[in-house]
């Protein structure tokens, strides 16, 4: 099954309004047959990292998949801004959440 990372907005709004819009994502992904990789969960909260630790790790992760999931906010997110710019470059498909 094809993994597919879920991008889109965290910082700038409330964690747990974030947390739960990546959960609906990860069935999202699950409906259209992928595996989600939900970046709050391969990143926890860290209160030691800075936003460029974070980013680091999420494009690590992102280069590991086979498509990318882009949450209707992800326009407003400079880390999400970043993923989409990567994924166009390195020819990961682009799914747009409805």
């Amino acid at each position: 099954m094809a993994k597919v990372y879920i991008s889109g907005k965290i910082s700038g709004i409330d964690i747990e309004e974030a947390k739960k819009l990546f959960e609906i994502a990860e069935e999202e992904v699950k409906v259209l047959g992928g595996t989600p990789i939900n970046p709050m969960k391969i990143s926890p909260y860290n209160p030691d990292w800075t936003w460029e630790d974070y980013i680091e790790k999420d494009l690590g992760a992102l280069l590991l998949c086979d498509g990318i999931y882009m949450l209707n906010n992800w326009g407003t997110s400079r880390g999400a801004r970043i993923e989409y710019a990567v994924a166009k470059e390195m020819s990961i498909p682009v799914i747009f959440q409805k």
